[in-house]
């Protein structure tokens, strides 16, 4: 029943107190009865004078007397009326002080011989009535035989005896009241001796079993303010309050060791998903640095192509001006057949270099092709780092949100640069497509030039043949040159394309730089959080 500590402190604290209250109860009534034997003694020693003599019983029987001998006196002297004044005072002191002495006497039998010492009075008081009404008559003589018969020692007799009796009541109130005072001390010195006996019992009761409880408290709580989280609180078995606190410090316990348990394997995980998130990170920032490189170099390619196909272009108005000159020439005869044999020299030479840049054009087209096949694997290749940093980022939960935004961005520009590249392809093909056309044509043209130039001899005799093939040529420099342009047209687009690849991949390095910033915070963060973690014991 008493097993919790606040019902050991409650008895503990009560069973004092009600010895109190019983020691006080037990104190009031020999209390209470010591003021009624010192009041007795009291109202007692009131009727007593000094030395044992009774003052009320004193000045009674001085009434008396004084009554006794005013009626004596006047049966001698009739004529003295003071003596019947004076035997009137007696009687009124007489009633006055035997009724004061009769309300404050308690004790039976000296009220008894009060009433009887009254008795006697009144009876005296009878006799001298009828004493004065002979004397006043002038009967004398029945008078004295009246006075003769009234008996003082009477009156002396109970006068002694109220006064043996309220000395007696004074010596047994005075032993009753010595009696109570001896019991009165002995209560108190047994009461408050028990008392202390009890409420030291009773603490040592409270206190003994709480030191060893409370020793076990302390040290589970010191070992686990230093950390130790592998020890075991057994909870007592009476499951009092201070077992009910080891029980929950037990249970605590286990819950900080699961929680600090789950926080180092989160941080380790953690730690492992920054460091394979930034080695990623560190690679595609490598790759997009190589393919920033490319694109600069495409970039380059591109605007030397576009130049090339400007220069081309010129050199087709060119062409076109002197296959006009020739076309004029071969209209005015032999005559300048040495002239057009001339120009016609010239028309070779700017074939060979239209042929030659075609060539250049040509190769540069086929590393265009190579630099886009290069920019397509990088783009896959950041496609799938992409991905992977995104599975990273789902691994870390809500810690890798912000790599999961940076992801899908790398992603975005990945897409994009896949479909600029497939632009540029095709844009490429085109390119090749043309200039192969363009070199078919002007190996045939140079060709064509070759045979007019070895043949100029003859020239004079197929003139008309002459004329008609120089004439047929404008078209297709009118094409060649079309094509040029287109070509030129092209590689301006392609030069623009890289510009903004260029960009891209720029905005993709900065990120990934961000990135790889924000990865390093990350790390560090976790590093500390299982620096801190490891503190304590699982």
């Amino acid at each position: 029943m008493f097993t919790q500590i606040t019902h050991r402190i409650l008895l503990g604290a009560s069973i004092p107190i009600i010895c109190l209250i019983g020691l006080g109860s037990i104190v009031y009534s020999s209390a209470m009865r010591t003021f009624e034997f010192e009041s007795q003694i009291a109202t007692t020693s009131s009727t007593l004078g000094q030395r044992g003599c009774p003052i009320e019983v004193n000045l009674i029987a001085h009434g008396l007397t004084k009554m006794v001998r005013s009626v004596r006196a006047y049966v001698i002297s009739p004529a003295e009326v003071r003596y019947k004044q004076s035997y009137q005072e007696g009687y009124q002191n007489f009633r006055q002080y035997s009724s004061g002495l009769k309300e404050q006497t308690q004790d039976t039998r000296q009220r008894q011989l009060l009433e009887n010492y009254i008795a006697e009075g009144d009876k005296l008081h009878q006799l001298s009535q009828e004493v004065f009404r002979l004397v006043d008559s002038a009967n004398i003589p029945e008078a004295t035989v009246l006075v003769k018969s009234i008996n003082a020692e009477n009156v002396d007799k109970n006068r002694v005896q109220m006064i043996q009796r309220a000395e007696a009541l004074m010596t047994e109130g005075v032993r009753q009241f010595q009696e109570q005072q001896r019991w009165l001390m002995n209560v108190v010195l047994v009461g408050t001796t028990l008392s202390i006996i009890l409420t030291i019992l009773m603490g040592i009761w409270v206190t003994l079993p709480l030191r060893s409880k409370i020793t076990r408290l302390l040290g589970a709580t010191e070992r686990l303010s230093a950390g130790d989280l592998t020890q075991t609180i057994e909870a007592s078995k009476d499951q009092d309050e201070i077992g009910q606190v080891l029980g929950a410090l037990q249970t605590m316990t286990e819950n900080l060791n699961s929680l600090i348990y789950k926080v180092q394997q989160s941080g380790i995980q953690m730690t492992s998903s920054t460091t394979q998130i930034a080695a990623s990170g560190k690679q595609l920032e490598a790759t997009m640095t190589e393919q920033l490189a490319s694109t600069n170099e495409v970039t380059t390619t591109a605007q030397e192509i576009a130049n090339t196909s400007g220069q081309l272009v010129k050199t087709m108005e060119q062409v076109a001006q002197l296959s006009q000159i020739t076309a004029d020439s071969a209209s005015h005869g032999q005559q300048d057949l040495m002239r057009m044999e001339s120009t016609m020299r010239h028309l070779a030479n700017a074939t060979s270099s239209i042929s030659a840049k075609l060539g250049v054009m040509n190769e540069k087209a086929n590393n265009i092709s190579s630099v886009v096949t290069t920019i397509t694997k990088v783009a896959d290749q950041t496609n799938l780092l992409s991905l992977n940093a995104a599975i990273e980022a789902e691994k870390a939960g809500e810690y890798g949100a912000g790599f999961a935004v940076v992801a899908r961005e790398i992603r975005r520009l990945a897409d994009q640069t896949a479909v600029a590249t497939l632009e540029i392809e095709t844009m490429v093909k085109e390119m090749q497509v043309a200039v192969s056309t363009g070199v078919m044509e002007m190996d045939k043209f140079s060709k064509d030039v070759s045979n007019s130039v070895e043949n100029v001899g003859n020239i004079s005799e197929q003139i008309a043949k002459v004329i008609e093939q120089v004439q047929s040529l404008t078209p297709r420099f009118e094409m060649v040159n079309q094509s040029v342009e287109d070509q030129s047209k092209s590689a301006q687009q392609i030069s623009e394309a890289m510009v903004q690849l260029s960009e891209a991949s720029q905005q993709t390095a900065d990120s990934l730089r961000d990135t790889n910033n924000a990865l390093e915070r990350l790390d560090n963060t976790a590093q500390g959080l299982q620096t801190e973690v490891s503190v304590f014991q699982v």
